[in-house]
Formats: structure tokens, C-alpha cells, sequence
């Protein structure tokens, strides 16, 4: 053990090196002294230090998350009617953290990213600065930890990309100290990519996530990108190994017949994504119309103990629902037809409640859960492929980030035989989603974080 864990820093101590002489150009080391005092290898430098910065809390979140899991899974199999006032604890506190300290941390977090980065810097400084504060950082860690103690159905991808953002703005604001001309908007986009990348142990995914949903131009910021992603995945497996966030399910040879069936799952989860976003902004509106803490409260509690009931009627409806991917990848396991309503109905009771946490992994989980029963009911051999084609089907109806989505599953299972098939239902679903609704969510959602009038003005320059 004492060997790996060497070798594991000699390995990261020369990707450091060859990053480092890469970007610097291979300096002298007569010239180093020099050469550091030029804008562009102090700036490099700083998105090293982020990115390691946010690598690192990456995994710590992500081991707590587990853990915080587990303890749930445990808690509910050994005193199964605790759930009853546990998980309406559990989100009264996660909703307390954000309501009374941080309301810029409440839900997904991407919202929050992508309405910092749509901001002017030089007009919103202020604004962007408290979207992206450490104190941010901290409830949402917090809220969000909290919230899956209580098994709610809530994801940690989303959260990380606000909390590596965070941290690259922090570090951001206090590079631009001395180097004033260095882009504020570089920094959001950098850590939003590195979030991702870590969170899912997926690097191309990170860079098509930030070109993708975030409209950016991958050659004015392609060094900050390649930088960031790079080091945050190197502290990632440098503590977790190499690993893919779903395994590798076994999957035959994928055929052109398969295609057919590609498109269809791609209609009905691309469908079915977009109705969940349009019934997010529902419960969102709604909600909005609660003006005072105790009803707030009121609502969280109700949202717990609804989410304790979808449990206790289907144990396989609480968490983030990774169990469930990997029993329905892995272990020959099939959804029933209860299962994707409940999935969905939680992960829309738990938004609503105000606490932080994500929708990624449970749209994911929802997406498989959904193709897993059509699989099952139309009698489909291979159900490892369809369970993917759900995943990527669903989330691109919710993000209407195809690329981003059909990247990701590739990435996350290793599974290249199947690209064309995932990349033609993530297509199809994105088109699909349009005839429900042809704003996204995320796109919807970013509004609420932008100050008043900011609608009209980034309309004007669009």
C-alpha cells in the first residue's frame, strides 16, 4: 500500500511537470525568475493552484456524499418507519442552511454558474461576487450534505460545478490584485468545467459541457479549460484511482437495427425530460408566491415527509440514485412500472423544498429507470444499451445539451461501440423536447439569479 501510494505521487508530480513545461514553454531555469513575472505563466499558475484547490474538495464532497448515503441506506433498512420524521428533519435543515445564510445556494447550482457567467463583471461585480462566495460554498456543501442524510432524491454534480466555480472565482478575485487585464469570466467557465470533469471523472465531457451550455468560445479560453480539467481529474484519480463513474455494463455488438429503437426512446425520454423541466418551473412559481419563513418551513417539512412515503412504498425511489443504475447495469435488475413516476415525483418534491442539491444524477437515474420498463415491456434483448440510451435520452430533455449528455455516458462506461446509438437518441431527444418546451430549464432558471432587468439587457446584446 506504502508503494502505490508513492507511486501514485510521482505519477502526479510528473503530470505537473510536463503540464507546467508545457504551457511555460520548457523555461530555463536560468530564465525562471524572469520569466514568472510575465502575465500569462502567473495566470497559469493561478489555475493550477484552483484546479488542485478544486479537485480536491471534489473528492472530499464526493466521499462524504457517499458515506452520507450509506448511512441512510442503513438508517432506513434497520428502522425502516425512523424515515418518517428523519428525512423531514433532514430537509427543514438543509432548507434552515440556505434560507437564513446562503439563498444563492438553494437547488442545482448550474443555474447560478451560468447567470454569473451571462453577467457583465464590470457592472455585476457585486452580484457575481455573492453567486459565487466561499459562504456559498460552504451552505452548499452543507445543505446539500444534510438533505442526502436524509435521503432525498438529489444529486452532488450539479452542486460541484457551483462549488468548483466558486472556489476558481475566489482565487480568480485575488490573481486580478495584481493582474488586472486577466478575463473575470475565465475563472466561472474554468471551474464550472473543472467541476464537472471531476465529478463524473469526465474530461472531454467537462470541455463540451462549458462550449455546450455555456456558449463559450473553446480557443478564448481553451488554455484555462485544458489546464483546469486536466489537473482537478489528475487529483481526482491521484486519490480515487481510475475508475468510471458507471463501470463498464456488458453490452453485445451494437447493430444497425438498434437504431430504430434509438429514436423511440429518444422521443419518449426526450419528452418526458422536458416535461419534468416545465414542471420544475410550476412548483418553482408556486413557490415563489410563499412569502414568509414559517410557510417556507412549513413546505420543507411536508416535501420530507412526501419523500419518506415514495420511500417507504419503493426503497429504490430515495438518493441519488446511483444504487439504482448500477442494480439495473450490473445485476440484471428491471425497473417496474412505479418506479420512473417515483424517481421523477421525488426529485421534483425535493426541488421544491429549497434545499441545495442537483438534478443530474437523478435525471440520469430517472431516464434509466424509464427505459428499463420499456425495455422489460416490449421484451428488447440487450437492456444494458437501452438503460443508456434512457440515461442520455432524459437528460438531454431536461439540460438540451445533447453533446454534453451523450459525451458524458460514453466517458462514464467506456463504451464506443455505442456512440452512434447514444448520440442518435440524444439528438432526437433534444428535438423532441423542443415541442414541449423550447426553453431548458437551466436556461429558465438562470433568470432568477440574475438582478432586475438583467432579461432586457442580455436580450439587447444577443
Amino acid at each position: 500500500m506504502k508503494f502505490q501510494i508513492n507511486k501514485k505521487v510521482v505519477l502526479l508530480a510528473i503530470s505537473f511537470s510536463n503540464l507546467l513545461n508545457c504551457t511555460m514553454l520548457s523555461i530555463p531555469l536560468q530564465k525562471l525568475k524572469l520569466d514568472l513575472k510575465k502575465t500569462d505563466h502567473l495566470q497559469t499558475l493561478a489555475f493550477v493552484f484552483s484546479a488542485f484547490l478544486a479537485g480536491l474538495v471534489a473528492v472530499v464532497y464526493a466521499g462524504l456524499f457517499k458515506v452520507f448515503e450509506s448511512f441512510y441506506d442503513q438508517l432506513s433498512a434497520d428502522h425502516p418507519f425512523w424515515i418518517w420524521f428523519w428525512t423531514p428533519l433532514c430537509l427543514l435543515a438543509g432548507w434552515a442552511m440556505v434560507y437564513f445564510f446562503a439563498p444563492e445556494a438553494s437547488g442545482s447550482g448550474i443555474p447560478q454558474v451560468l447567470a454569473a457567467h451571462d453577467l457583465n463583471y464590470a457592472k455585476n461585480s457585486a452580484w457575481i461576487d455573492g453567486l459565487l462566495s466561499i459562504k456559498v460554498v460552504i451552505v452548499k456543501v452543507v445543505s446539500s450534505l444534510l438533505v442526502c442524510l436524509g435521503g432525498a432524491v438529489t444529486g452532488r454534480e450539479g452542486p460541484t460545478i457551483q462549488i468548483s466555480a466558486g472556489l476558481f472565482h475566489f482565487v480568480g478575485r485575488i490573481t486580478r490584485k495584481f493582474l488586472p487585464k486577466v478575463d473575470p469570466q475565465a475563472w466561472i467557465v474554468a471551474g464550472a468545467a473543472a467541476g464537472l470533469a471531476a465529478a463524473f471523472n469526465t474530461p472531454l465531457g467537462g470541455i463540451i459541457f462549458a462550449i455546450e451550455e455555456m456558449s463559450i468560445s473553446f480557443k478564448r479560453f481553451r488554455t484555462a479549460l485544458i489546464i483546469s480539467i486536466i489537473i482537478a481529474g489528475l487529483v481526482s484519480q491521484w486519490i480515487l484511482g481510475s475508475y468510471l463513474y458507471l463501470g463498464y455494463p456488458t453490452i453485445s455488438d451494437v447493430s444497425f437495427s438498434v437504431l430504430p429503437l434509438a429514436l423511440l426512446i429518444g422521443v419518449i425520454t426526450g419528452l418526458a425530460g422536458s416535461f419534468y423541466g416545465v414542471c420544475i418551473k410550476k412548483l418553482l412559481g408556486w413557490r415563489s408566491q410563499l412569502k414568509t419563513k414559517t410557510q417556507l418551513a412549513l413546505l420543507a417539512l411536508v416535501c420530507g415527509l412526501a419523500l419518506a412515503i415514495m420511500a417507504f412504498l419503493n426503497p429504490d425511489a430515495s438518493g441519488s440514485g446511483s444504487a439504482v443504475m448500477n442494480a439495473l447495469l450490473f445485476k440484471g435488475q428491471k425497473a417496474t412500472w412505479d418506479l420512473p413516476l417515483l424517481r421523477i415525483a421525488g426529485s421534483l418534491v425535493f426541488y421544491v423544498s429549497g434545499a441545495a442539491g442537483g438534478i443530474f444524477a437523478p435525471a440520469l437515474a430517472a431516464g434509466a429507470c424509464l427505459s428499463s420498463f420499456m425495455t422489460s415491456w416490449l421484451n428488447l434483448s440487450s437492456p444494458e444499451l437501452f438503460v443508456l440510451l434512457g440515461m442520455a435520452g432524459f437528460l438531454t430533455g431536461v439540460t438540451r445539451t445533447p453533446f454534453t449528455a451523450f459525451v458524458l455516458i460514453l466517458e462514464m462506461t467506456d463504451h464506443h461501440n455505442a456512440i452512434f446509438a447514444i448520440m442518435l437518441c440524444a439528438i432526437t431527444a433534444e428535438l423532441s423536447a423542443r415541442v414541449l418546451d423550447k426553453e431548458s430549464f437551466y436556461e429558465w432558471s438562470r433568470i432568477r439569479f440574475m438582478p432586475p432587468g438583467s432579461l432586457r439587457t442580455l436580450k439587447k446584446h444577443q
